[in-house]
């Protein structure tokens, strides 16, 4: 299993600390998300492996909105520059709020097969109905160009909304392969997104690590909360704490 640290490209400050916890093999990837109007520059300068998580609903980005295509063309367009010069392995899509249909028309105009498609909570956090909560969804909008990013929280989100067992649901989304996984904690009694720290919230994880255990090369990027911005310790605490948990089942 592979762990990546999540930064922003706000966080050039840090980048020098966590291209120094990849090089000691501590983590093994950082997953950068680009925000427009920032440089790419201070992450050139470390030859460490990158996967791009394009800029998210908080920039303004959906791709279910017709009315944004061009502005969401273009993210999309500088995301995949950034990743042609950081030589990342994948991009990380959210597939947006509002109509499934307006968001598989738009995938219509993307072609880069390193894109995968990350699964949403069912209800976002300002109430947004989002799109790709469930495996079917997933699996509609990979169609045969995209691969999966399976976040096992906003898979526990959905199911609560759904109101179905959660590992079951999960172990829906298994059948679509993903071998690239977002995780941290949260609470059973609420659909929302949240992101705890591991052991912080109610989710079993010696039954997520014990499914992330058999996909195939698995790299595992935490979100969980870090209380020192210039600290990479919480995240060196969570790995932890999950390597430490038994998948003998």
């Amino acid at each position: 299993m592979n762990f990546g640290l999540k930064l922003w490209s706000t966080n050039a400050d840090v980048i020098d600390k966590a291209a120094c916890l990849i090089k000691e093999d501590v983590f093994q990837y950082i997953e950068l998300t680009p925000i427009p109007n920032t440089e790419i520059d201070p992450f050139l300068k470390q030859d460490v492996p990158y996967v791009i998580h394009i800029t998210t609903e908080r920039h303004g980005f959906n791709i279910a909105d017709e009315s944004k295509w061009d502005f969401n063309i273009q993210v999309i367009d500088e995301c995949i520059e950034w990743a042609d010069k950081l030589n990342a392995k994948y991009l990380v899509l959210h597939p947006g709020f509002g109509s499934i249909d307006k968001s598989l028309d738009f995938l219509q105009m993307i072609d880069d097969d390193r894109i995968l498609i990350e699964n949403m909570p069912k209800i976002g956090l300002y109430d947004e109905q989002m799109i790709g909560y469930s495996p079917e969804q997933i699996e509609s909008l990979m169609g045969s160009k995209f691969g999966f990013c399976l976040d096992l929280n906003h898979a526990v989100k959905a199911a609560i909304s759904l109101r179905l067992d959660y590992k079951d649901f999960i172990s829906e989304f298994m059948e679509l392969n993903p071998s690239y996984f977002h995780i941290a904690d949260g609470r059973l009694n609420y659909e929302k997104d949240e992101h705890l720290a591991i052991g912080k919230g109610e989710y079993d994880f010696e039954f997520l690590k014990n499914l992330m255990r058999f996909a195939n090369n698995t790299q595992v990027t935490f979100e969980t909360p870090r209380m020192d911005l210039n600290s990479f310790s919480d995240d060196i605490r969570n790995m932890n704490i999950l390597n430490q948990i038994s998948t003998n089942r």
